[in-house]
């Protein structure tokens, strides 16, 4: 495979990434790790190799963050990133020092290779591309005898790594303004870990017995596991407690195959689910009707595009353009701040993840972690491979009951869930 020239010298940041600079830090690093779980132990010279083989063809990774007049923008880096094991909590602030400016970080561990990328670069979906490129360079330097010739010479994944517009300009179109103002959420409360860092639990479940169950409720699996998360934060919290505020789960919705444009940065937008479960007598049907509910009234693209029109429109205004950079960002750290007032937790689903078929047989599955903020302590996520789903939380709070209710819920239902923690297995939960 041949290294190929970055298609582009530099780019501005997409619409959703210009906050991003802003924020992050230490406390609020705006990290997510994609994981990729081998059949095989790492060896890290081959990995360090495919990751240099792979990433010329990615212009959305080949950057470095710098810092113009009126807007931040990203340009050719020309350094060479470095593969390192892994020591550390996952999701932790990237410092561009210890990176050589890049803004990801490739760590192996055992079987599994991290992908860990500030929200800046892309979303999980852009992210997930780049994981699978270097993990399938990899099975080709690893095991050079089980491909052809042509196969060893293919770029597998890349078809789209170059393309670097950013999508909600392209979809733009100018309509009369909506406030898109979510009112205050209930937020999630306790002690903090001690150790600092994230607690990981992550419930690994058939996909065709989860499906099963959504049946039950004509219910999709991202409709279904929202609503067994919210119930969750119900039972755990709000039932005990009372809650003044709804609790409002942020759930990222991938725009690409709705609008239908490949792009390798940030292209996503959310619908905020919102249910008022105060301490009361709430049964988990009626909030899964709400969940669904919903989801088809906000899951459609006129409401997507009135979104669009919101953001993207803020951004194309003279005003907002001409404001001097520093200015810029006391606004954006104002945005922010609100909108995570607006939400309880965050749930991302990825959905399925296909692995080409000559390398297949080189993968277990995959993970997806989100880190948290102290508005949102608990994070969850889910992907699949094959016919395992991966459920995982994320908790900057010692406990993580919301985890077990969920887990609970789904053996309950005769869904088998295995619980990991760690990295490793340590129970296995069917029925009651």
């Amino acid at each position: 495979m041949k290294k190929r020239a970055a298609p582009t010298r530099w780019h501005k940041l997409d619409n959703t990434a210009n906050i991003f600079p802003v924020v992050a830090s230490r406390r609020y690093s705006n990290v997510f790790r994609l994981t990729a779980v081998m059949r095989e132990a790492v060896d890290p010279a081959l990995l360090q190799q495919a990751l240099e083989q792979t990433l010329p063809y990615f212009a959305a990774f080949n950057v470095r963050l710098r810092h113009g007049l009126f807007w931040n923008y990203l340009e050719t880096n020309r350094a060479t990133p470095q593969v390192l094991p892994e020591q550390d909590a996952p999701c932790r602030y990237i410092d561009p020092v210890e990176t050589g400016r890049f803004l990801f970080r490739v760590l192996y561990y055992g079987s599994r290779v991290h992908l860990e990328t500030f929200h800046v670069l892309t979303d999980g979906t852009g992210a997930m591309q780049f994981l699978k490129a270097v993990c399938y360079r990899y099975c080709q330097l690893a095991h050079p005898d089980a491909f052809t010739p042509e196969q060893l010479a293919t770029p597998y994944g890349t078809e789209t790594a170059g393309e670097v517009q950013d999508g909600y300009l392209k979809h733009y179109v100018p309509a009369k303004s909506k406030t898109f103002r979510e009112p205050g959420a209930y937020h999630l409360r306790g002690e903090h870990r001690i150790a600092g860092g994230l607690g990981v639990a992550t419930a690994l479940m058939p996909v065709d017995a989860l499906k099963a169950e959504c049946r039950r409720f004509g219910a999709t699996v991202g409709e279904y596991l929202t609503a067994a998360i919210a119930y969750g934060v119900y039972e755990e919290y709000t039932a005990c407690n009372g809650a003044k505020r709804p609790v409002s789960i942020f759930v990222p919705v991938n725009l690409r195959p709705i609008f239908g444009t490949e792009t390798s940065l940030n292209f996503f937008s959310n619908l905020t689910i919102i249910l008022p479960l105060a301490r009361r007598a709430v049964p988990f049907e009626d909030v899964m009707e709400a969940v669904k509910r919903q989801f088809a009234e906000k899951l459609t693209r006129e409401e997507f595009e009135q979104k669009l029109a919101f953001t993207a429109g803020s951004e194309k205004n003279l005003i907002t353009r001409i404001i001097p950079l520093p200015l810029k960002n006391g606004i954006l750290r104002i945005v922010y701040e609100h909108s995570n007032n607006g939400s309880t937790l965050v749930f991302s689903n990825l959905g399925p993840v296909r692995v080409e078929e000559p390398f297949r047989r080189y993968f277990e599955g995959f993970r997806f972690l989100l880190s948290t903020t102290p508005r949102e302590p608990v994070k969850a996520t889910a992907c699949a491979c094959g016919n395992t789903l991966a459920l995982t939380f994320t908790t900057e709070v010692e406990d993580n009951r919301l985890a077990r209710s969920v887990v609970r819920r789904l053996a309950k239902a005769g869904v088998p869930v295995t619980l990991e923690t760690g990295g490793d297995t340590d129970e296995t939960l069917q029925g009651v």
